[in-house]
């Protein structure tokens, strides 16, 4: 029986193996630790764990819950079985999740707000949002009516919205229109939903919040590279290898997370180069990146040269040698891409050439002219700034802040972080109100006290809200609402963390129904 190693880009080697069970099981060397049968390439449903977050259109950040064990389940990410290590998983969509993948976890939780007012809600559709694998046992394939779960590997497709089950080879040939199944008298559809614009990340807006992991230690510290090479039986191949501490950033050295990869001391620059890449999860042309060597606690660097680029590396006392991964940066232009996905076009993305005199304007207005909107009306959208490192944080980005520098940053910064930034255009007006919900107050007490204890605490002399109201007496909790996304967020930062009479605040961002 011949099976397929599919690696980071799902195109791997073919081998000979008795069971296919036989290999799920077994640990393997590539990233994404897919396995499917030669005959069956044609059927492969998932993309793979190092390109997927590139290629997610509308990012939505995933709501995590503590780390756990996890029993019976499989890591959307690497495949393999949860039981063994700390896992997490989304509360919202059933996304599993080893800690150690997190960094690969693609953002793609269920997109609860969709309205746009330019459209008619009666002629959308909502689509299936589908789950590789996990489950529920017995679960039957809506096309073919036969058994489409597995309890020894990832497997099947489920949509979140309604549960519907298929097998990866049917569920194409479902139906399109998603009915929410059971929940579909009570469900109110995504898109008759706004949620405020805010830059404070969704679990802030939701009012979640997570424990601090044991140890404080950062999980990038500790890197299964090292952990299998500390404890190699074999005394030659530890003479032979060493282990090297890789930043990915100016940022990652001043916080000293890095990664580390085990070379034979014998590697050449592009070795070492190819492995710090593969290390950081990076898919690109390695021509365009290379390594240098810090040669002081300040972040000196130095180009690490052939033949023997190892043997005169500077080792800091009691530490293992640090090296830096960079870009080859063009110091007159580079290519960034913009994304409309918020604008609701049919096209995902443009590709623009910035160079140095190239202002953020400037790029919003050529954008906009590539998705087709008039170009003069650039003062009307922001260009925005969105990270989809552990989730989806946004920044404003100021208008005359010079494009090419501004990329050239990010790189210098977090090559990782670099790889997980998109830029999107936004409509400055948001035409709603932000309602923010406040609980655990008082009860049974008159509007105008709810206003003193609510401005006392805002630290405000004047009410920097709009409107106060519903208001709950019996249940101490009311729902103010600001007209400026600014103005919510400040306020919504401000009362998370205040306490009254040793009670704290409950605080929640409310969407808006349309």
């Amino acid at each position: 029986m011949f099976v397929v190693f599919l690696g980071t880009t799902h195109a791997g080697k073919t081998g000979t193996l008795d069971h296919v069970d036989d290999v799920i099981g077994r640990s393997l060397t590539t990233l994404c630790n897919f396995v499917c049968h030669e005959k069956c390439l044609k059927t492969v449903a998932s993309f793979c764990s190092g390109v997927a977050l590139q290629l997610i259109k509308n990012p939505v950040a995933h709501s995590w819950s503590e780390p756990g064990h996890i029993k019976r389940h499989f890591c959307c990410v690497c495949r393999k079985k949860t039981d063994d290590s700390n896992c997490v998983e989304c509360e919202v969509c059933e996304y599993y999740v080893h800690v150690d993948c997190q960094d690969l976890a693609v953002s793609d939780c269920k997109e609860a707000a969709t309205f746009v007012p330019s459209l008619d809600k009666s002629s959308q559709v909502q689509h299936h949002h589908m789950r590789e694998g996990n489950l529920p046992k017995d679960s039957k394939c809506i096309v073919c009516k036969k058994l489409c779960s597995a309890e020894s590997c990832l497997a099947g497709m489920r949509c979140e919205w309604c549960g519907q089950t298929a097998h990866s080879t049917c569920y194409r040939k479902m139906e399109n229109e998603c009915d929410f199944g059971l929940l579909k008298k009570i469900m109110l559809p995504p898109n008759s939903l706004t949620i405020p614009r805010t830059e404070l990340p969704m679990e802030q807006l939701l009012n979640i919040h997570r424990g601090q992991r044991e140890g404080g230690i950062s999980p990038s510290k500790i890197a299964p590279d090292e952990v299998s090479a500390s404890s190699a039986d074999d005394p030659k191949e530890r003479d032979d290898t060493e282990l090297l501490r890789i930043f990915d950033g100016n940022n990652s050295l001043r916080t000293q997370v890095y990664r580390t990869v085990s070379v034979q001391k014998t590697a050449s620059v592009q070795q070492i180069r190819d492995a710090a890449l593969r290390r950081f999860h990076i898919q690109d042309t390695p021509e365009l990146y290379y390594v240098t060597q810090v040669v002081n606690e300040e972040g000196a660097e130095e180009l690490l040269e052939d033949p023997v680029p190892l043997r005169n590396v500077k080792r800091p006392e009691g530490r293992r040698a640090q090296i830096f991964l960079r870009y080859k940066d063009d110091p007159e232009k580079t290519v960034v891409k913009v994304y409309g996905g918020w604008l609701r076009i049919p096209v995902t993305f443009c590709s623009l050439t910035v160079t140095k005199e190239t202002l953020v304007q400037e790029v919003i207005s050529e954008a906009l002219s590539k998705f087709g909107i008039e170009k003069m009306t650039w003062n009307r959208y922001n260009l925005i700034e969105v990270s989809l490192d552990r989730g989806v944080a946004e920044r404003t980005v100021n208008p005359q802040e010079n494009m090419l520098q501004l990329v050239r940053n990010l790189r210098k910064d977090s090559l990782r972080r670099y790889h997980v930034v998109r830029f999107y255009l936004q409509e400055k007006e948001d035409p709603h109100d932000h309602a923010v919900f406040v609980g655990n107050m008082p009860v049974s007490l008159a509007q105008r006290q709810y206003e003193r204890i609510l401005l006392k605490l805002l630290g405000a002399k004047e009410k920097p809200f709009t409107a106060i109201g519903p208001i709950y007496f019996e249940y101490g909790s009311l729902v103010i609402t600001f007209n400026t996304p600014k103005a919510a967020s400040a306020a919504v930062q401000r009362l998370q963390n205040a306490v009254y009479e040793d009670k704290k605040l409950i605080v929640l961002c409310l969407p808006n129904v349309q």
